[in-house]
């Protein structure tokens, strides 16, 4: 580590005269967790990313950037862990808007807003089989996405282009919109994206607002067209304190898939939150998407270095 970080500092040092920056940040996470899961025990966790970021800027105005993540990679088949690179992609922007490459999001993901507030360790309140993120199509390839973006005021438009490298199946091409503004001192944002292949066709909408008081609700629907056929809602509502965050959501697929999700965190200061998530799948799709069962939960610690 000591050595990369001296390795750090000297490539900002040399590239100092073009006011190139490299930062470098870190997440890690301890604790707990578990679930009803058939020979799911509850068990310890621990995880761990670093994250560089780039920017510089050209003599003529132009914003360069970039971003590359490295995490540990644990699971079952890999116990005493691994590395993985993840989420590297580079942006150029100026006054005409912003050009993003790389594993990042679609116009559609981009423009919608979850509707998840705080975080747990296997984000246990948000992948219950009730849970949609609004990913759309991303990744649907080789996961490597071209976005174009442009904010005007309050508002800010995108479209997205991700190719099938093979040449048999369609683009995924995504467009979204998405205003955010101030009513009556409340935060309210709005959006609406659509994104297809020709084979599958989605279209997403999403609504919040925050209040003063420390409340916050958040709305999502999306309709899965073409070969997918299915229609997701969800609801959440949260309330922050000083410290403490608590919300609590539930979303429903019409193909059969529903569940709620429950979460708690307290910011300890120094970029320490304590982190406690709960999940409970119900109906025909059943079981949450991070495997842990039915009903899962999660405890721990989340540090951000």
């Amino acid at each position: 580590m000591k050595k990369l970080l001296l390795a750090s500092t000297a490539l900002v040092g040399m590239a100092g005269a073009a006011a190139a920056e490299i930062t470098l940040s870190g997440y890690a996470e301890i604790g707990i967790f578990g679930g009803d899961a058939p020979g799911l025990d509850t068990q310890f966790h621990n995880d761990w990313q670093v994250n560089f970021n780039f920017s510089t800027e050209t003599d003529n105005g132009l914003t360069i950037g970039g971003k590359v993540q490295i995490e540990e990679t644990n699971g079952p088949s890999n116990i005493n862990g691994g590395l993985k690179i993840d989420d590297e992609a580079f942006w150029v922007s100026g006054t005409f808007g912003k050009v993003t490459l790389g594993e990042t999001d679609g116009a559609f993901d981009w423009a919608l807003t979850e509707i998840y507030s705080g975080t747990s360790i296997f984000d246990d309140h948000s992948t219950h089989s009730g849970a949609y993120w609004f990913t759309g199509l991303d990744g649907i390839y080789d996961n490597q996405i071209m976005r174009y973006e442009y904010s005007f005021g309050d508002f800010a438009v995108a479209i997205s282009a991700e190719q099938d490298t093979t040449g048999v199946g369609d683009a995924a091409l995504a467009i979204g919109g998405k205003w955010s503004g101030d009513m009556g001192g409340n935060s309210v944002n709005a959006a609406i994206a659509y994104q297809s292949n020709s084979a599958i066709d989605i279209v997403g909408l999403s609504a919040g607002i925050s209040m003063p008081s420390g409340f916050s609700a958040n709305l999502g629907y999306t309709d899965f067209g073409g070969t997918m056929n299915d229609t997701w809602w969800g609801i959440a509502a949260a309330y922050t304190s000083g410290p403490l965050l608590v919300g609590v959501n539930y979303g429903q697929y019409d193909s059969g898939g529903e569940g709620w999700g429950l979460v708690a965190n307290y910011d300890l200061g120094g970029g320490v939150v304590a982190m406690a998530g709960y999940g409970a799948s119900t109906g025909t799709g059943g079981g949450s998407f991070n495997g842990h069962g039915d009903n899962t939960f999660s405890l721990g610690l989340g540090m951000s270095f």
